[in-house]
């Protein structure tokens, strides 16, 4: 029964994905972006207090 034994270039491309994978590993840790969705940027106008600027008064 022939015994396998993997090429020099196999343990070059084994090695390549481990680092693919360490890297994915890295980006994951990390918390996610912030997309400003559902976060308050500004405070809303107060009563009493004109939405529009550009309108005459």
């Amino acid at each position: 029964m022939p015994v396998y034994r993997p090429l020099p270039v196999e343990h070059e491309q084994a090695e390549y994905m481990r680092e693919i994978v360490r890297e994915s590993r890295e980006l994951l840790k990390q918390p996610p972006p912030d997309t400003f969705l559902g976060r308050r940027t500004h405070e809303p106008f107060g009563p009493g207090t004109d939405a529009t600027p550009n309108e005459e008064r």
